[in-house]
């Protein structure tokens, strides 16, 4: 039987606010206290939705970090690395042994995935991002890292790995659903992770943990950060 949890992507960012100040009073103490310390990135598709109804609850400011798996060649709905809007490249390498893919074959695979990076960096009007502009909004921060659910949690880990970079004062992983396996292992890479609904479950699947599911579209994700009041590049425009 399929296991109900959350009315829609906003809904769950919303309960995850609310998990949050719940669990963490010294969190929601420095949220309410100084919100500025804080800086949320959404993950697309998906975590778009759920990093809006997070940021409304305390005015937090966010920006998409874009990330994309790495595709088998013979297996396009598998991966063996991913990479990050900054180029940050994580590679699964017991899983790259496996394939023993060539050199070539790996080259291409990451060559093309930082070209679907670039197409949906322009889709969203959204230029590269320097060095100096992730230190200026991570460094010193307390980091939010928000999706609508982990499976594998590889994505994850390299959106993790490309923060780190920049010397946030701590990242936090917030999450609508996810398996227990992959909790145990991001939790070690972070210094907090909040879900709602863990499951321990032979088959997992994101898509239960929703009573309306269904695959964001890009034009969806462009209408959300088009309006928002938290999306930090409307708040540079208006500045400017």
């Amino acid at each position: 039987m399929k296991f109900i949890r959350y009315e829609s992507r906003f809904k769950a960012g919303k309960i995850l606010a609310e998990f949050i100040e719940n669990r963490e009073n010294s969190i929601k103490n420095l949220l309410l206290e100084n919100p500025f310390k804080f800086f949320c990135f959404a993950i697309p598709n998906g975590g778009v939705p759920v990093t809006e109804g997070f940021c409304s609850k305390y005015d937090l400011n966010y920006d998409l970090l874009i990330v994309r798996k790495i595709k088998i060649p013979f297996n396009t709905e598998a991966g063996f690395g991913a990479v990050t809007t900054d180029g940050t490249i994580l590679i699964n390498e017991p899983l790259l042994n496996r394939l023993k893919l060539s050199k070539n074959a790996v080259k291409e695979s990451i060559d093309l995935t930082k070209k679907e990076i670039a197409e949906r960096l322009t889709f969203y009007n959204k230029d590269s991002k320097t060095a100096q502009f992730y230190k200026e909004k991570i460094q010193n921060k307390y980091i939010f890292i928000l999706d609508d659910g982990l499976a594998s949690g590889f994505t994850m880990l390299a959106a993790i790995s490309m923060l780190k970079k920049y010397l946030p004062l701590k990242i936090f992983i917030a999450v609508a659903t996810a398996p227990l396996r992959t909790v145990e292992r991001i939790k070690t890479e972070i210094d907090n992770i909040f879900c709602p609904n863990i499951r321990d479950e032979l088959w997992f699947a994101v898509a239960d943990a929703y009573k309306n599911w269904y695959d964001v579209p890009e034009s969806e994700v462009l209408k959300i950060i088009s309006d928002s009041k938290y999306y930090i590049s409307n708040l540079e425009k208006i500045a400017l």
